[in-house]
């Protein structure tokens, strides 16, 4: 009887940590991104496109062409560029977060009521989780030599986001006579 209730009280106190360090996890998100309304300005889709370069076929096959190429020069040159683009993908993910957030922010100090903009960021939202998948799977299956990475989509739903951000602004600033 003493193990079983010592056992839940360990479980208890598992989940009650687990749930504490989630809490704090998603609150420091939230403090962490600050809208600017000025970055977004600037923000530019280039910084994504050597993305798209980072597993060419080309890259593979001069290397495999090179004197006392060996497969293990090759494996390592993959799992590098994995990190690279990984890296790339989070930078990605954290600049449509901030672009969404931004993009709500100008809704919600809007004069008018947009309902229908609100449904657009939310399939945009939608669109562009469901693109990281895909290219996560992808990622995990060009891992064992399975398939190609392509980002485009992903790329093309963060520039999507970034010109609603670019209409919201300009629709929500005052005409000057």
């Amino acid at each position: 009887m003493n193990v079983a209730l010592a056992s839940a009280v360990v479980l208890a106190l598992l989940v009650g940590l687990a749930f504490l360090l989630l809490f704090r996890r998603l609150t420091a998100r939230d403090g962490d991104e600050q809208v600017d309304l000025e970055w977004c300005r600037e923000f530019s889709i280039a910084r994504y496109r050597p993305m798209e370069r980072l597993f060419v076929e080309e890259d593979y096959d001069f290397l495999a062409a090179q004197p006392g190429f060996h497969p293990k020069i090759s494996k390592k040159l993959q799992a590098e560029r994995r990190r690279v683009f990984r890296h790339y993908l989070r930078c990605l993910r954290r600049d449509f977060d901030r672009l969404s957030t931004a993009a709500k922010m100008v809704m919600l100090s809007a004069s008018q009521d947009r309902p229908d903009l609100a449904g657009l960021l939310l399939k945009q939202r939608l669109i562009f989780n469901y693109a990281m998948l895909m290219v996560e799977l992808r990622l995990a299956l060009q891992t064992i030599g399975i398939g190609r990475v392509d980002v485009r989509r992903l790329v093309s739903s963060l520039e999507t986001m970034r010109e609603q951000l670019r209409q919201l602004t300009q629709a929500a600033q005052p005409v000057r006579a």
